[in-house]
């Protein structure tokens, strides 16, 4: 059997694919509680990953059902929970009280945002037939000049059948302006953000043969983009995190074929307030 790899391997391996920024968060977010552990001798049996910590990335990293101790007595074995390591994207809410002895949490907030969202998706843009040898790198976002926020590159596709690409990607939109199915698609830009600023490279570039696809609409931004016949698609901001955590599970099913992946899409648990008691009942695997 091939051995399990490493807690080392695997974050070298979300490092290649998510590059570490310098004003992002840790990669290493929740490391386990032990004096001993060592990320090169740490071993992994299956990654769970999620946008946020939900109820049920808790019953996966967390501590497993209590322990059977009639069975104990009985001289019987009880299962072995799998040694986890999760993956968050927005780990802001973490209990890590709840969080296993052995489990190493990792996260990428800024860097996910810009690879595996509506920002510079390489991937999404392939999808989409955009040429990225000769596409331009949009940057500058609050406060940081060199923050990439979209690519905007040249494409051959109609509205429908852009469309089409998407639906299949994200499923149902927030909200689109688009011309008939059969418009003819010159440029497209994938962006972070939705501001007459952001719209400008993309008008430019091909007026109403322009698309502008993103996550999250806004009033001020869709007002710009009808006034200069600009073609947009929102796909919704959680539909935009969901599509980067499906391909990063892709990659790390190829990567690491005898791991056990699983990718939990659901709400995040409301914020606990200091003081407060949350009570649930413990959730004994099958």
């Amino acid at each position: 059997m091939q051995p399990r790899p490493t807690h080392s391997a695997i974050m070298n391996f979300v490092s290649s694919i998510l590059p570490p920024k310098a004003n992002d968060v840790q990669l290493l977010y929740h490391v386990p509680r032990n004096s001993r552990y060592s990320p090169e001798h740490s071993r992994v049996d299956q990654i769970v990953l999620s946008v946020a910590p939900t109820p049920g990335i808790y019953d996966l990293i967390g501590y497993g059902p209590p322990r059977d101790q009639t069975k104990e007595r009985n001289g019987e074995m009880a299962p072995r929970l799998p040694r986890t390591l999760c993956f968050l994207h927005r780990p802001f809410t973490l209990d890590r009280r709840r969080v296993g002895n052995g489990t190493l949490v990792l996260t990428s907030h800024t860097s996910f945002d810009e690879n595996l969202t509506v920002g510079w998706n390489l991937a999404l843009a392939a999808l989409l037939g955009i040429d990225t040898n000769t596409s331009a790198c949009v940057q500058g976002y609050k406060g940081d000049a060199k923050r990439k926020i979209g690519i905007v590159g040249r494409a051959t596709m109609t509205t429908g059948a852009v469309e089409k690409i998407l639906r299949e990607q994200f499923g149902a939109f927030e909200a689109r302006l688009v011309g008939s199915e059969e418009e003819r698609v010159k440029v497209i830009a994938i962006m972070n953000a939705f501001n007459a600023d952001e719209i400008a490279p993309a008008e430019q570039g091909g007026g109403r043969h322009a698309l502008y696809l993103t996550g999250q609409p806004h009033e001020a931004g869709m007002a710009v983009a009808k006034e200069h016949g600009l073609q947009v698609v929102c796909v919704r901001h959680h539909a935009a995190e969901d599509w980067g955590v499906r391909h990063l599970a892709r990659h790390i099913r190829d990567g690491f074929p005898g791991v056990d992946v699983k990718e939990v899409y659901e709400e995040e648990e409301p914020r606990v307030k200091k003081g407060d008691m949350v009570h649930r009942q413990p959730v004994v695997p099958n």
